[in-house]
């Protein structure tokens, strides 16, 4: 068995960028493996011409309710570890991963495997990267459609806090990642959600998708919310009963608060930014109308309701 070990774009200004590798003019395909997207391509529903997916799509909590026979779609691996022959068996058209380390695609490549390579680093890129796969998949008037649903989404977002609180100032917020001290700079798609969302970006100044920081410094920061990702292995608990962080507004007050635990590489940034609002302006939107928004969005992209705030 070959085994491959892969070594570790404000909406409209927000909605611009390009991805790492943007694999232009591929043709389509009526083979392709989803390493990474699967949540895009989910809302286009070309699944008769998937043929493999990650072994992480395998536990995907929105496949899951999608595909009842999503275990029964061979897992040749992931963007981490390639089983190559199992691969191979699937005569693949095209397999799409991501493109973070290029001699990744060079080695599929060589194995005379057409990839996709996508790293989306903005809400711009991130529809990019949908319009790519509409491309490949031969269903772009479908990509087309999720992408204006998606930014008609994230405008109602915008709308919604520029109307109800037009004077009030913007939050000072991180988001920290899988360690406390290591949160977003000024790149990325978190990045773009914390503006979407109404809050003030306190990692602008790094330049970076994420970026280490000391304690002393994130003292100096004081932020007034704390956003932390959903699959770190602490949460706000952790933090209230640090005493490294009682000094930081966030924790004195309480504003400490762990997302879902769900990929911001997918149509569900529109559930983030909407839950991020709230959590940024307390009682500014009711519990009904974001599940009513958001029911309304699931309905349209993927022929059912929201599930509700995942954990």
């Amino acid at each position: 068995m070959m085994v491959l070990l892969l070594l570790g774009p404000q909406l409209t200004a927000a909605v611009a960028g390009s991805p790492a590798d943007t694999g232009d003019n591929l043709p389509p395909a009526r083979r392709v493996v989803l390493f990474e997207a699967y949540e895009l391509a989910a809302a286009l529903n070309a699944w008769d011409r998937i043929v493999g997916i990650s072994t992480y799509a395998q536990d995907n909590d929105l496949l899951r309710r999608l595909l009842p026979n999503l275990k029964d779609i061979p897992a040749p691996g992931s963007g981490f570890v390639v089983n190559v022959e199992a691969l191979l068996a699937l005569h693949t058209d095209l397999v799409v991963t991501w493109s973070r380390k290029p001699e990744m695609l060079e080695f599929l490549r060589r194995h005379g495997i057409t990839v996709l390579g996508v790293y989306p680093e903005s809400i711009a890129d991130l529809l990019q990267v949908l319009g790519q796969l509409g491309q490949v998949l031969d269903c772009e008037a479908r990509a087309q459609g999720v992408a204006g649903l998606i930014k008609d989404n994230l405008t109602a977002v915008q709308r919604c806090r520029q109307q109800r609180r037009p004077s009030a100032p913007a939050p000072r917020v991180v988001w920290l990642w899988g360690k406390p001290t290591t949160i977003s700079g000024n790149r990325g798609v978190v990045a773009d959600l914390i503006r979407v969302a109404g809050g003030r970006n306190l990692g602008s100044h790094l330049d970076g998708l994420n970026c280490n920081i000391s304690m002393e410094e994130m003292i100096a920061l004081n932020p007034e919310v704390v956003f932390i990702w959903g699959s770190a292995s602490y949460g706000p608990e952790d933090l209230y009963q640090d005493p490294k962080w009682q000094s930081i507004s966030a924790i004195k007050c309480q504003r400490g608060f762990k997302l879902p635990r769900q990929s911001t590489w997918s149509p569900r940034v529109v559930d983030l930014a909407w839950l991020m609002t709230s959590h940024l302006y307390p009682g500014m939107v009711k519990e009904e109308e974001i599940a009513a928004a958001l029911d309304s969005f699931y309905g349209a992209l993927f022929g059912i309701p929201w599930p509700g705030e995942a954990r």
